[in-house]
């Protein structure tokens, strides 16, 4: 189990927490209001594609997609943490998504939801948003103007 944490912990700072922060600093929100809002933006995906498994879905991921949107109009910003064992769940769908993919199946929305929850999840797990940097060329055209 120890070389799944690990390995969890290095693909969140490898591979999710660089845009993640990215994004967070463009759209000055917090890391909890960015998985909130990539949250709802998984219902929705799935939701569009839930006509396709019957009305009883539909209807379970329309009830999702407005919690989750209350959730995040409400309370975007209340701290909230992430499960490494949901996360390996969702990596275990991802990869059946992709061996799916590989074979000729149309899991292609399966695979994008399933990375959409992985953004999510690793928003969770961010402590802190460092600030933004400022960029060195404002530096050094007013230096030019001078």
């Amino acid at each position: 189990m120890m070389i799944l944490t690990r390995l969890d912990a290095w693909l969140g700072m490898t591979l999710f927490h660089p845009p993640i922060i990215l994004l967070c600093q463009l759209t000055r929100q917090t890391q909890y209001a960015m998985y909130r809002a990539l949250w709802f933006f998984a219902c929705c995906h799935a939701t569009y594609y839930a006509k396709d498994a019957g009305w009883g879905v539909a209807v379970l991921m329309w009830l999702f997609t407005v919690i989750s949107f209350l959730s995040a109009a409400i309370e975007p910003d209340r701290p909230t943490s992430s499960w490494g064992g949901f996360r390996l769940l969702i990596w275990t769908t991802l990869l059946i998504a992709t061996v799916s993919l590989l074979k000729g199946t149309d899991a292609s929305a399966v695979a994008v939801r399933n990375l959409i929850i992985l953004f999510a999840e690793y928003a969770a797990t961010i402590r802190t948003i460092p600030p933004r940097r400022k960029r060195e060329r404002r530096s050094s055209a007013k230096e030019a103007r001078a």
